[in-house]
């Protein structure tokens, strides 16, 4: 194909000759190379960016979501973009959107690609049934944020979730059935009780101790 006064979108000269058609301009075979490296982009992949030409790893290296995990280019992927508050926006391969604790991924494999953000806003039920939480930076799953950042129960040990009845009492959180009278075993059926040698009592059975020692 012969030009006819055409000028090259990279030297400025005419065109005669071979012209390469890209990026909505003309170009001579020569004068179309990646901005970065100075390849020839004339018979491969190329990408435009603010009018630039780029070869494919130059403009993914240069321009691409980078994963926060692998701190590599996301490149026609699915990938994962977490939007916090607290920590601003960060994107990750859907592969690398696990756990900080498990290692459990939240999200099933998939072969499809773009991008899906979500919220760490510590909810679990969220509408696009992607659960997790972030904490310190780092997102954890529903088990793993419960085991490490709920508080045990004094008793039976088990984390005491958001919502659940408990008792504070005696430097620390108790389940509610597991703050149990010390002489009848029986829970309490409100939160007075009566104190005896760092024991809880109720009063039935504190008015027994007392009678004893008569």
């Amino acid at each position: 194909m012969r030009g006819n006064g055409l000028s090259c979108a990279g030297c400025a000269g005419p065109i005669i000759g071979r012209i390469v058609s890209a990026m909505g301009q003309r170009w001579h075979p020569g004068c179309f190379r990646c901005s970065t490296c100075n390849d020839l982009l004339e018979h491969v992949s190329s990408f435009d960016h603010e009018g630039k030409p780029y070869c494919h790893l130059d403009y993914h290296e240069n321009f691409a979501p980078r994963c926060y995990h692998c701190k590599t280019a996301i490149i026609d992927e699915r990938f994962i973009t977490l939007d916090d508050e607290a920590l601003g926006k960060r994107t990750y391969h859907e592969q690398h959107f696990f756990c900080a604790e498990c290692g459990d991924p939240f999200l099933p494999p998939s072969s499809g690609s773009g991008g899906l953000t979500v919220t760490g806003d510590g909810e679990f039920d969220l509408d696009d049934d992607v659960g997790f939480t972030v904490y310190k930076g780092h997102p954890y799953c529903e088990a793993c944020h419960v085991r490490l950042r709920m508080p045990k129960c004094k008793h039976c040990k088990k984390s005491i979730r958001d919502g659940m009845r408990a008792v504070e009492a005696l430097g620390g959180k108790w389940c509610w059935e597991c703050f149990v009278c010390e002489g009848c075993k029986t829970p309490f059926d409100d939160p007075s009780f009566f104190l005896r040698e760092n024991k809880p009592f109720c009063e039935p059975c504190f008015s027994l101790i007392l009678r004893n020692e008569v």
